[in-house]
């Protein structure tokens, strides 16, 4: 548990040194002009990747691909869409505006917080809505994807294609 504490404080201040929960960096990423969201995001991927296959290797984690409920993936992305729109966040960069005092970003979490509460009342009487079960979707075959070399491979490219983007111009 500690562990995880702190592996958060860490995510949140790189978020947070970054300035990725301003509207300057988020509206600068949504016009194509500045680049620092999708650098946050891929080197984020790319380091916990690598740390969840070594935590794996240890022992220490175990990894789950749950099943693909199409109905829940569309409709869970309509909901973040809506909730980006309406506070201009995301549910990471929500939580850092909330330690820097933002109040429409507090108001969004209290809200987010009462959200999740009514969909896991409501789970029951919402599953068939959410679609069929399709089972556990895989691109790769679970031992290609988890192998060694495949993961540092993935990493590097991520890393280098975060670096890249800087060269980009819209």
């Amino acid at each position: 548990m500690v562990t995880i504490i702190i592996a958060g404080v860490l995510f949140g201040v790189i978020l947070q040194r970054s300035r990725v929960n301003t509207f300057d960096r988020i509206g600068g990423f949504a016009m194509m002009q500045d680049w620092t969201v999708p650098k946050v995001m891929l080197t984020a991927i790319a380091v916990s990747m690598v740390l969840l296959f070594v935590e794996t290797q240890l022992g220490w984690a175990a990894f789950h691909v749950k099943p693909f409920l199409a109905g829940g993936v569309i409709g869970g992305g309509i909901v973040f869409g809506i909730g980006m729109a309406i506070l201009g966040y995301c549910p990471g960069t929500l939580i850092v505006s909330v330690g820097e005092g933002a109040l429409d970003a507090l108001v969004g979490t209290i809200a987010g917080l009462i959200a999740g509460v009514v969909f896991v009342v409501l789970f029951p009487s919402i599953r068939v809505p959410l679609g069929p079960n399709l089972g556990k979707v895989q691109l790769l075959p679970h031992a290609l994807l988890w192998g060694g070399l495949t993961v540092l491979a993935v990493a590097a490219l991520l890393i280098w294609a975060a670096v890249k983007l800087d060269s980009f111009e819209a």
